[in-house]
Parts: C-alpha cells; structure tokens; sequence
C-alpha cells in the first residue's frame, strides 16, 4: 500500500453525532444550552469566528455542551457532540477562510415563504456574551466596525423573514466583520 493510502485509511472521520442527534442533544440541555437548535448552532460559532475577541474553546464549548461534555471519554454521547460541533466550527471557519464566495449563514424556511432569521440571531447575540466588552464598539456609531454591524440588522434584530436574494449581501456583511476584527482577535489569542 502507498503511504498516502495508508494516511487515508488512518485517517478516517471522527465519530460523531448526526445533525439530528445533536438538534436532539442541545435540546436536551434545555435552558443551560445558549442554543437549542442547528441554526442557532451556526449563528452561535459564527459569533465565535469573526468576533473581536479570540474565545477559548473549553469556555464556548462548555457553555453550549456542559462543563461535563469536556471531561467525556470517547464513544460517550457528549464526546459525539463534541466532535459534531467541533466539526461544524472547523467548517465554517474553514469555508470563511478558503472559501468565502461559498459561505452562507444557516437559515431555514420561514412558514411565510423567505429564510427565518430568528434561531441565528439568538445563537449570535448569545456568543456575543462570551466577550460583551468586546462587542460594546458595534453600537458606536462613532467606530468603523458599527456601520458593517448595521448591515446586519436585517439578520439580527428583524424576526420578519429574509428573502434569498438578501442572504448573499448579508454574508458579505459577516464576511466583512471577520476581517474588519481579524488584527485585533488574533492580537487577543496571545
């Protein structure tokens, strides 16, 4: 066997929750869970990705799984939702990284016809929290970073539903706000 077979063959994927599996989980944890739901998760981690502030794993992991799920052994179910939200940051981020013409937020259909905004913002503005210093600038009006944060208004403060031809502007806008903190998050990671 070549050695680049071999790596593929070691290099299988992780065991983890399905998307179902893990919607269930957060469920599960009720109000101690920031996030109850797929696209929650996404606003969530996005939050986590382009914020103003490097977040420690274990600090936003133990806040969406439990302080619990950090010590799990493997093949336990909070190990499998570790592994499952692990590798939904690692591709979001890597897809705003490598990728940012693919990247969109993850909304569902609104029952009115459009995409609902609802469960993203939450997920969102509750990562915010993990560093509210931080984020304090977007309501400035008088710091560049808040002209970009208006643009997402329509995502975070509307709960009317999005039509599919705003989506690609407002992931601009969370693409922009990345870059408009990258400096300052990686100065915030040492």
């Amino acid at each position: 066997m070549s050695k680049s077979g071999a790596n593929a063959t070691t290099m299988a994927a992780k065991p983890m929750l399905s998307a179902g599996e893990l919607e269930a989980y957060l469920q599960a944890r009720g109000r101690a869970a920031p996030v109850s739901c797929l696209d929650g998760l996404d606003g969530y981690l996005t939050a986590v990705l382009i914020g103003p502030k490097f977040i420690d794993p274990q600090l936003w992991l133990g806040q969406l799984l439990g302080e619990r799920a950090l010590l799990a052994t493997e093949e336990t179910r909070e190990y499998l939702a570790i592994q499952a939200v692990v590798h939904h940051h690692n591709r979001l981020s890597e897809t705003m990284a490598q990728f940012p013409y693919l990247y969109r937020p993850q909304l569902p259909t609104h029952h009115a016809g459009g995409l609902d905004p609802i469960f993203w913002s939450l997920g969102f503005l509750m990562a915010t929290r993990l560093a509210p210093r931080a984020w304090k600038s977007m309501a400035n009006p008088d710091k560049p970073e808040h002209a970009t944060f208006q643009a997402l208004h329509p995502l975070l403060i509307s709960t009317a539903p999005i039509a599919d031809a705003d989506v690609p502007a407002l992931a601009k806008a969370i693409l922009d706000l990345r870059e408009h903190f990258k400096a300052r998050r990686n100065r915030s990671m040492r």
